[in-house]
């Protein structure tokens, strides 16, 4: 077996520096190698799990700097207004002209499928591993199942029918075919369930930069609801909700490393750094750097909304020039004060308002709802109607998640009012509700046509 081992390490990053179309395309990469990959420690296991961690961080999904789609998404929406004209790729989803050939959508979904294959290539290493702890083994295989299941996710709820990729076997891969969304999400609710019965509520580690199985809960509860399974969404969110290792925090404290509302965070990639946040959304001169947050978003909040002062501020006193304040480091200090956070459990209350409105628990609608709102300084609303109900949940989630991973977009989206922006974008088109399939990805891969509508 020994000659058989493969430092995972090793093979792991090699195949990283390859692109998504080594990964899906016709003609069989190089870096493929048959041997099975081996883990001869829980050591080398956790660090190659730790090692996709680490790449989701800097691109994709859940990348908090200006290449991440999480700030893209917040350009084709109405949270960012782009300001520097040599930002080529942000303007053009600022301004409703993304095409197929998009270099920020080509890194964003080669960075995904990167991490797709890390995590099958972790799955399959602890398959063939005796040299892994069992307990070490379960918790790995559950963190790597929710992570295969949360970039599907994404991807599906941005692309529309992709593939669903389980497996790094290049004779596999070569003939997978897109999967129509509700496929996608029904695999990947599975692997979501999956890891639940897998992992358990504690983190494997001293802080919350792994997923446990409160992460897995909150993202079924948040799929439930973007599948409109009320109370499903409702029971998850509960899950997350009623565990006293999560509370609201004060707003300055939401963002803080140590933070108790954090249900899952990303650690800096070294001591005394912060966010990648931080660095993006805080600019110091006018003009911003790259954006600043629209007017639209700011004149959202209503007068004593205490998140209109402690998450956004003006610069240098201009009455045109905000930007989001949330994080508040934007260099190193001498210890990480703030994480990035992916997930939080006010989330979850403005889940279990939105379910309890469309289940007619009109009660639950305005507990949850103002439990919020009393902790930004607001007074207690109620809705007669699910119109209202929606409408004002929509308002909420707006001024509660805006620059954060893309919500605002994902929340017209699903709720069938993407098509209000054309009112601020004059160049706004109704397929916008997908993005485009990277062209070159169509090109190496005809199994991916056809394209999305519009494109």
């Amino acid at each position: 077996m020994k000659k058989r081992t493969i430092i995972f390490g090793f093979l792991f990053s090699a195949l990283l520096l390859t692109g998504c179309e080594d990964y899906l395309e016709v003609g069989e990469p190089k870096e493929q190698i048959g041997s099975p990959k081996v883990f001869n420690d829980d050591r080398m296991a956790v660090s190659a799990l730790t090692h996709v961690y680490t790449q989701m961080r800097a691109n994709g999904f859940f990348s908090g700097n200006r290449f991440g789609m999480g700030y893209y998404l917040g350009c084709l929406a109405d949270e960012l207004e782009v300001v520097n004209p040599q930002s080529s790729n942000h303007r053009l989803f600022y301004e409703g002209a993304v095409l197929a050939g998009n270099n920020g959508i080509k890194d964003v979904w080669n960075h995904t499928y990167k991490q797709l294959y890390g995590v099958n290539s972790v799955l399959e290493g602890l398959r063939e591993s005796s040299g892994v702890s069992t307990g070490v083994n379960k918790q790995l295989r559950g963190e790597a199942l929710a992570i295969r299941g949360i970039l599907h996710f994404y991807l599906t709820q941005t692309f529309g029918s992709v593939p669903y990729v389980t497996a790094t076997d290049y004779n596999i891969n070569k003939s997978i075919e897109k999967m129509q969304v509700t496929a996608v999400m029904e695999k990947a609710v599975a692997d979501l369930k999956e890891a639940e019965q897998l992992l358990s509520p504690e983190y494997p580690s001293v802080e919350r930069v792994r997923i446990n199985q409160r992460v897995v809960q909150a993202f079924l509860s948040r799929m439930y609801l973007y599948l409109q399974q009320w109370k499903l969404a409702a029971q998850y969110a509960e899950k997350v909700i009623d565990d006293p290792a999560y509370e609201m925090e004060p707003l300055e404290k939401v963002f803080l490393k140590d933070s108790k509302s954090a249900v899952w965070q990303f650690k800096p990639d070294n001591p005394g750094r912060n966010t990648l946040e931080g660095t993006e959304y805080i600019f110091t001169v006018i003009p911003a750097p790259q954006s600043r947050l629209s007017m639209e978003l700011v004149n959202s909040f209503e007068p004593d909304d205490l998140r209109g002062v402690a998450w956004m501020n003006k610069v240098n006193g201009s009455t045109e020039n905000y930007r989001a304040y949330k994080y508040r480091q934007r260099t190193a200090t001498s210890a990480s004060q703030e994480y990035s956070v992916l997930l939080r459990v006010e989330e979850m209350y403005l889940i279990m308002a939105e379910a309890s409105a469309h289940l007619g628990n009109n009660s639950d609608f305005e507990w949850y709802l103002n439990k919020l709102r009393e902790r930004c300084g607001l007074p207690l609303v109620g809705a007669t109607d699910i119109i209202t109900a929606i409408y004002v949940i929509l308002q909420e989630r707006r001024k509660e998640l805006f620059c954060e991973f893309g919500h605002r977009y994902f929340d017209l989206k699903r709720t069938g009012k993407l098509d209000m922006l054309a009112a601020s974008k004059p160049g706004w088109k109704s397929y916008f509700n997908l993005l485009p399939l990277p062209e070159n990805e169509l090109l190496l891969n005809p199994r991916l046509l056809p394209q999305n509508p519009g494109y």
